[in-house]
């Protein structure tokens, strides 16, 4: 509602879209310089010049979210993506952005269900990448496997995923199937001479 509301205001188009496009800029660049709140503020006014809910408000409000988030506002933002997706629910960027927020503040039942749609919906690689990535990143490793489990077959081959999961099971002091994961990983990546340290250290964690 606080999306729709921030676009209440009935607009002519041209000078408008320009000015909103000013105002979006702005807060991106302020977002670069962490300047968060600042950022919200400009993401605000870009929003209220418009009184539809096109491709650029929709980019606006993913980028207003993830203001409030940095803010620490994750009720606020979880409230803007939840608005957004009234509109559109299948916006997987907007529902990807709301798995990672509830992954943050320790909702795993619901970040792994929004993370899960959003890649069903995106089916890219990349999105799968970097959802087990943030499983991992909060702590939340049983919640990882559940979700590779679910991968695609290229999304659990991938390097990132392969390295991921060494990281994973290293971070559970599981070195075994750290061990494994590693050895996986140099199957399909020989020359990683990084991966070669680490299996060798692996090597001497489980004595093998």
């Amino acid at each position: 509602m606080a999306l729709i509301a921030a676009m209440a205001v009935s607009v002519s188009s041209c000078g408008n879209q320009k000015k909103q496009d000013e105002y979006k800029r702005t807060g991106i660049e302020q977002m670069d310089d962490g300047q968060y709140d600042k950022a919200l503020k400009s993401f605000n006014k870009a929003l209220a010049l418009s009184s539809t809910v096109g491709r650029d408000e929709k980019d606006i409000a993913l980028y207003k979210a993830s203001a409030q988030h940095e803010l620490g506002k994750n009720g606020d933002a979880i409230n803007t993506l939840n608005g957004l997706m009234k509109f559109d629910a299948d916006d997987y960027k907007a529902v990807f952005l709301r798995g990672c927020i509830y992954a943050d503040i320790n909702r795993p039942q619901k970040a792994v269900a929004d993370l899960k749609k959003a890649c069903s919906l995106s089916k890219r690689t990349s999105l799968y990448e970097s959802a087990y990535q943030t499983l991992i990143s909060v702590g939340m490793d049983d919640c990882a496997e559940d979700f590779y489990d679910d991968m695609p077959k290229e999304a659990r081959a991938s390097k990132k995923v392969l390295k991921l999961r060494v990281i994973g099971f290293e971070k559970k002091a599981d070195f075994a199937s750290a061990l494994d994961s590693a050895d996986s990983y140099l199957t399909q990546f020989p020359d990683d001479e990084d991966m070669k340290k680490e299996e060798a250290f692996l090597k001497l964690q489980t004595g093998s």
